[in-house]
């Protein structure tokens, strides 16, 4: 076996060729010939490969998304059948099982691994799925720069889950949840995850605005992580640190927070908070039934920017469809201009998604309003960005959220 890099090895295989060991801490990553590549967590789970131009993602629910190109250059993401998953997760499971046959007077590591791996059949993995649901409401959504943080749940569900446009938490009720059952929920997280919760790289705390519990209590179920977790420095008993603390908000109305308790959170080490804006068209966004109003968005943004926190600003491409084209365009640059934006803060261009059931598509209907095809929202996404562009002078990260990629 020969030695690649500090973490990579590799060896030849007679019928395979040349095959990569990438052990990184808290991951292994397997390649053949770097046209079959599979990765798995600190326990051997599998978690997605890419398979001779095909690209697969297992979340920890054991769902799997299978990414792939259409004729027109589009990505298109979707959700395997059963069948399908199987499939892939057993041919995986085969091809590791070739390489441990082969490997059998090698690396001592690369055998210890290999082994973890084949801890996890297609069955092992089904009932680690389901375990998954016993210690997590679904996972609805994350900001992409949050795909690898850790979710904690300190609320479950939308205090508002009225808008439109959204059909994410319906199916459960917003209730926060106490200290006790907090930290019993955490707990439950640390066993799921086991070593491989040091792959995740931040807290998130869901689920769609976990930061309008009230202030006395967000701090003490805050603090209760702090507690739990090395966040922003070493712990003794820990051999990871989270960089910090995120969260979404999407509530302008009576329940914002102050600048003292925005300063509060930051000292509590919430770094980025995402708010959902959607559109700086006000009669658009009335339509979205969003609460608050464009300008209060601004506001909340100024606040929690003085306070010295980031944000993450969400905008929706092809929300209002025909009719609304140009209005949405150009009051989401302006709104979003007016922001105190700088270096740390992200603006995430979102193409929206609709379930042909939503409210919107038949208030969208009863107004005459064309829904945009992909043509279209790729268009009034580079309108937008175009619009934007002296942001990246502040150090503004302006990019896509496609939530069609999301799997965690």
């Amino acid at each position: 076996m020969e030695r690649v890099s500090d973490n990579v090895v590799k060896t030849f295989i007679n019928g395979v060729g040349d095959v990569y060991f990438n052990l990184q801490r808290y991951s292994t990553t397997i390649s053949e010939e770097h046209r079959f590549i599979y990765y798995f967590d600190a326990e051997g789970r599998f978690m997605g490969g890419f398979f001779d131009g095909v690209s697969y993602r297992r979340g920890l629910d054991n769902r799997l998304m299978k990414k792939f190109f259409d004729k027109d250059g589009f990505k298109v993401k979707v959700f395997v059948d059963e069948n399908e998953k199987r499939k892939v997760i057993e041919d995986v499971i085969r091809r590791v099982s070739k390489i441990r046959n082969v490997l059998s007077e090698h690396s001592d590591e690369v055998l210890r691994r290999i082994d973890e791996i084949l801890k996890w059949g297609y069955k092992q993995l089904e009932e680690d799925g389901i375990k998954f649901f016993s210690v997590y409401k679904p996972i609805s959504i994350l900001p992409p720069d949050q795909y690898f943080s850790l979710v904690l749940q300190p609320a479950e569900g939308c205090s508002w889950n009225k808008c439109t446009f959204c059909s994410f938490y319906q199916d459960r009720k917003f209730r926060v949840k106490s200290p006790d059952e907090f930290l019993n929920h955490i707990r439950k997280v640390k066993e799921f995850f086991g070593r491989a919760i040091g792959l995740r790289k931040s807290i998130f705390l869901g689920d769609a605005n976990a930061l309008i519990i009230p202030q006395k209590r967000l701090v003490e179920l805050i603090k209760i992580v702090r507690d739990e977790f090395p966040v922003g420095e070493a712990k003794d008993g820990y051999d990871y640190v989270f960089d910090g603390i995120y969260s979404f908000l999407d509530i302008f109305g009576a329940e914002r927070k102050s600048y003292a308790e925005y300063v509060e959170l930051k000292n509590l080490l919430v770094k980025r908070i995402y708010i959902g804006l959607e559109t700086g068209d006000i009669n658009l966004f009335r339509y979205l039934n969003k609460p608050g109003s464009p300008d209060e968005c601004v506001e909340v943004v100024s606040t929690i920017k003085n306070a010295g926190i980031n944000v993450g600003v969400i905008v929706l491409a092809g929300a209002g469809g025909k009719k609304f084209y140009e209005d949405h365009v150009e009051n989401t640059v302006s709104t979003i201009l007016k922001m105190p934006l700088e270096n740390g803060d992200i603006v995430y261009i979102s193409p929206l998604v609709l379930d042909g059931e939503a409210e919107y598509v038949k208030i969208m209907e009863e107004l005459g309003s064309r829904t945009l095809d992909k043509f279209e929202i790729a268009d009034q996404i580079q309108e937008i960005k175009d619009g934007l562009k002296s942001l990246s002078n502040l150090g503004v990260r302006v990019t896509l959220y496609d939530i069609q990629e999301f799997i965690y």
